[in-house]
């Protein structure tokens, strides 16, 4: 069987889980979980992930994330490893922790991102047969659903719960109604729908993909193995020309710390991880900025909604597409 597409880019959702190899627990203890839990954040802020909910089982997880910078695949990559790393020296084991690679479906958010959430949020009651409380069960994002536990800084809970009103208590208490609705009518498991073990959306949302980067391989569907968008990588150096003249600024005022160049910079920086597939770490040697602010920068301008500034990216990115 051929292995599963593996579609990045930009924006996009997945629904990514991993298990224990031979089904093999993964997290054994308090500490173990606690401990993925800050890998997971760091993953978060190094590579500019969204982190929309998530459940730690006993021997596999499940994670629903947003990719502002396509980097899906060096994220996880990232958490497995390192927590990998943390399991074999304190057990004093070595070998693969967890079996083969991560499972990554790529979603239809408009279609299936709050039944997604209900999903992975009801994952202790489905697997102990509706024994287990999800409501109270502490390795979840769902106490910061419904207000039982403060959201940290990284997981967000904005977008799912602004569907259940834009009052933060109103919304809370609608999601939390919608997952006992789950719990007492039951819900539809949405994997029969997956197409090429990789995408799960509408007809309009599978042929859009299918469109943007299947439609011109030579190969069918059925033979495609680890498919990835191709992206060419624009160098550092041309970013930050085009940008600072469209900022009508000199490529060394970049790093200084004036507000005059407080924009600039910030864009500059989300150029670098989006069209030059950088590290953070090497964006901020450019800018002059720690890694972990680069990453809150890349953050911030990829998600604003700031009706100035998406125009002004939409400039500097239409002359960095046709040069």
């Amino acid at each position: 069987m051929a292995r599963p597409l593996r579609i990045e880019y930009p924006g996009a959702y997945y629904h990514v889980t991993a298990r224990g190899n031979e089904r093999k627990a993964i997290f054994r203890d308090v500490l173990d979980r606690k401990k993925f839990l800050v890998i997971l954040s760091s993953s978060i802020e190094q590579f500019v992930v969204r982190l929309h909910a998530y459940v730690l089982m006993d021997n596999h997880y499940h994670l629903l994330v947003e990719t502002p910078a396509g980097e899906l695949s060096r994220a996880i990559r990232y958490l497995n490893g390192v927590y990998t790393q943390y399991i074999n020296r304190r057990y004093r084991r070595v070998g693969h922790l967890f079996q083969g690679r991560y499972k990554a479906i790529l979603i239809d958010k408009d279609s299936y991102l709050i039944e997604l959430s209900r999903y992975i949020h009801l994952n202790p009651w489905r697997v102990r047969g509706g024994s287990r409380d999800p409501l109270r069960y502490r390795w979840s994002s769902l106490s910061a659903y419904i207000g039982r536990e403060k959201a940290p800084e990284w997981l967000e809970t904005d977008e799912i719960l602004g569907l259940f009103g834009q009052k933060r208590g109103k919304a809370q208490r609608g999601y939390g109604e919608f997952v006992r609705e789950g719990m007492e009518k039951g819900i539809k498991t949405p994997w029969e729908e997956v197409r090429w073990q990789s995408l799960l959306g509408s007809s309009s949302f599978v042929e859009e993909i299918e469109d943007r980067f299947l439609r011109d391989r030579e190969i069918g569907l059925t033979e495609m193995k680890g498919l990835r968008e191709s992206r060419k990588r624009v160098k550092a150096e041309r970013l930050v020309r085009v940008v600072c003249a469209y900022y009508k600024i000199k490529p060394e005022d970049l790093p200084k710390r004036s507000h005059e160049y407080t924009e600039a910079r910030e864009v500059a920086s989300y150029l670098m991880r989006r069209y030059g597939l950088m590290r953070l770490v090497e964006i901020g040697e450019q800018v002059a900025l720690h890694y972990s602010t680069v990453g809150n920068v890349v953050r911030k301008v990829a998600g604003s909604k700031d009706r100035r500034l998406r125009a002004a990216l939409n400039k500097i990115e239409a002359e960095i597409k046709n040069p």
